[in-house]
């Protein structure tokens, strides 16, 4: 399957770059331009900061009722996108939109949204909608000291109904609060290693092969609210500038008629970002600092798949996707990055350097169990490295055709996507 995956992701790459257009710079939807213009094309486009960040790239088609998408899951799914039915501007306060994505996986995401872009101002916005999705992921149990044995599959079916409110403060920080309800299933994958083969769906079995969630409905009402600085600039050369993300929220499950149903947390994720040149436009250093922290309300648990995770792509490259899981996650990354050629202010090929180290921590599963009380704690051991390298091909301002190759102690990965990386 990863093979293929490679394939497919490999081809689509080749096929995009000496197909796509000249004219593809100015028709992809901007998600990180400058001050002003930065935020309203976001907003125009399908980006998104909750209840997850999205990082989507809308381009713009023959019509301007219709738009193509670049993304839509998070990493792992392979190379993704699909198509954007709007309204546009022909109903007056709301855009109408309708979604749909797939994955060289055969992932799939359905969303049905209503956006209103000016709500008493231009700097207030407000958006509603409906989302549907289905994907595979691997599991190799929570801790951070798990082997890669443990490594299974499970499927995640995902119905929720989503609503926020933001304000643009200034022309480079936005804040607004949200509202969802998410009705989770989770099922057997036909992988190599289907996720019963070594975990538990009830806690009367052995507690450290318990995983709470597994082969029930969850049902979960979140709120919170968030905050965004973002002075990032890719208007010329390698992204310089700073991003700052915060988030707060609080999730409580309802009656889920299940053998166990007590979910409740409180979260917090910080994530800041930083770009600074080096001598000139064409050398760059990035820096990134990101934490995720879920406290149990009580004695109530979080299902295995809302847990804070880390290894993949963007979190903790030379590690399997989704490697590492428990109730906090602590990761650094640092990225040095060069411009090797460049053809235009936006256009151009570019090497990079990589070290990224982190950890995760905390498991509610027990108090008594002592396989369990060794995920607990936040120590110098449970720390995990991966360094590596790669280059990408800058096409515009958002659209990047970028590979990574990653090497930690599990060995060595290659990962390919349609991103400027973090």
């Amino acid at each position: 399957m990863r093979k293929q995956a490679l394939m497919v992701a490999c081809c689509s790459l080749w096929v995009l770059s000496l197909s796509a257009p000249a004219c593809l710079a100015q028709s992809v939807v901007a998600l990180d331009k400058p001050s002003q213009q930065r935020m309203k094309s976001c907003l125009e486009s399908t980006c998104r900061n909750v209840p997850l960040r999205e990082k989507l790239t809308a381009i713009n088609l023959r019509t301007k009722y219709l738009r193509g998408i670049f993304g839509g899951f998070e990493q792992g799914a392979g190379m993704a996108g699909g198509v954007q039915l709007t309204s546009a501007d022909t109903i007056p306060a709301v855009e109408l939109r309708t979604t749909v994505l797939t994955s060289s996986r055969f992932y799939r995401r359905f969303d049905a949204e209503a956006y209103l872009p000016n709500i008493r101002g231009s700097r207030n916005h407000a958006d509603v909608w409906f989302g549907y999705s289905w994907r595979e992921s691997d599991f190799f149990g929570i801790g951070s000291r798990l082997q890669e044995n443990l490594k299974t599959n499970f499927t995640l079916e995902q119905r929720s109904y989503q609503g926020s409110f933001y304000r643009d403060l200034t022309d480079d920080l936005q804040g607004g609060v949200y509202a969802g309800f998410t009705n989770s299933r989770s099922g057997i994958a036909n992988g190599d290693t289907p996720i019963g083969e070594n975990f538990s769906s009830t806690p009367d079995q052995t507690v450290g092969q318990w995983i709470p969630g597994y082969l029930s409905n969850t049902k979960i009402l979140s709120y919170g609210g968030f905050l965004v600085y973002d002075t990032r600039d890719n208007a010329e050369g390698l992204t310089r500038g700073i991003n700052i993300y915060g988030r707060a929220a609080s999730d409580d499950g309802l009656n889920n008629h299940a053998a166990f149903a007590d979910y409740g947390w409180i979260e917090v994720e910080v994530d800041a970002r930083g770009y600074i040149p080096l001598g000139s436009p064409r050398t760059s250093l990035a820096l990134r600092s990101r934490g995720q922290f879920k406290a149990p309300k009580g004695g109530s648990q979080i299902p295995f798949y809302d847990l804070s995770w880390m290894g993949g792509r963007e979190y903790l490259r030379g590690y399997e996707t989704y490697r590492f899981r428990g109730n906090n996650m602590l990761l650094f990354s640092t990225e040095l990055r060069r411009t090797m050629y460049s053809k235009t202010d936006t256009r151009g090929v570019d090497v990079f350097a990589f070290a990224d180290s982190g950890q995760v921590w905390g498991d509610a599963r027990s108090l008594t169990d002592p396989l369990i009380l060794k995920n607990q704690g936040f120590r110098s051991s449970n720390w995990h490295s991966g360094a590596g390298g790669g280059l990408q091909y800058r096409h515009s301002g958002t659209l990047v055709a970028r590979l990574d190759v990653g090497h930690s102690n599990e060995g060595t990965l290659v990962y390919i996507s349609l991103t400027r990386g973090f």
